[in-house]
């Protein structure tokens, strides 16, 4: 999904959606397909800024791998 709209100084904002389509976890899919989208807007000079593990831990520790998940 996706919004294209208009900052307050008329600069223009695209807005991404992306989740999974069954279930709840994704295993990180979702965070690779939005940032193939923004390194595509940077290489056209667009601000767009990668989803990461700072920027979203919370997305990172829910969506884990299976492998990279340690038993309590």
């Amino acid at each position: 999904e996706f919004a294209l709209g208009a900052s307050q100084d008329n600069s223009a904002i695209l807005r991404l959606r992306s989740s999974s389509r069954v279930g709840y976890l994704d295993f990180g899919v979702n965070a690779k397909r939005l940032n193939y989208f923004a390194s595509r807007l940077r290489a056209n000079d667009w601000t767009a800024p990668d989803i990461t593990p700072q920027s979203h831990p919370t997305y990172f520790i829910q969506n884990a791998p299976p492998s990279d998940q340690v038993a309590p």
